[in-house]
């Protein structure tokens, strides 16, 4: 038989697994929450990249759908009122080549007719000379 002291020992032994055992359960239990408490966030994490995915997808797109050579033309000639280049205007590249000869001379094209921008420019050159010179 066992004796009494076989029993205490058999018996804190015991005690000792079972609160090893309830701490054990305790931690799972509490890795198990904050397991999921991660997984939320990294949901959100996840949901918050793909709406910037989203949103940088947009922004690409916009900017391909405003730099469009056709659209950028269209508003030069409606907001500028800028005029094509007349082939006088154009230099060839001996003549940049060549910085001393002097037998290319410029040619000169008829008097353009003021653009846009011009009328701007003197419109707010013309006070500024005029009370430069009170």
């Amino acid at each position: 038989m066992v004796s009494q002291r076989g029993k205490a020992v058999m018996r804190s032994l015991c005690l000792l697994a079972f609160g090893c055992l309830a701490g054990l359960m305790l931690y799972t239990y509490d890795l198990k929450f904050k397991t999921r408490k991660l997984e939320t966030q990294a949901q959100a994490l996840v949901a918050e990249l793909q709406d910037e995915s989203d949103f940088l997808a947009l922004a690409r797109a916009d900017a391909t759908y405003l730099s469009r050579p056709e659209r950028i033309e269209e508003m030069a000639r409606r907001e500028l009122k800028l005029e094509p280049i007349a082939p006088a205007q154009l230099v060839p590249w001996k003549a940049i080549l060549a910085s001393g000869d002097s037998s290319w001379q410029p040619q000169t094209a008829p008097a353009p007719r003021k653009d846009g921008i011009a009328a701007l420019i003197e419109k707010a050159v013309a006070p500024a000379a005029a009370q430069a010179l009170r």
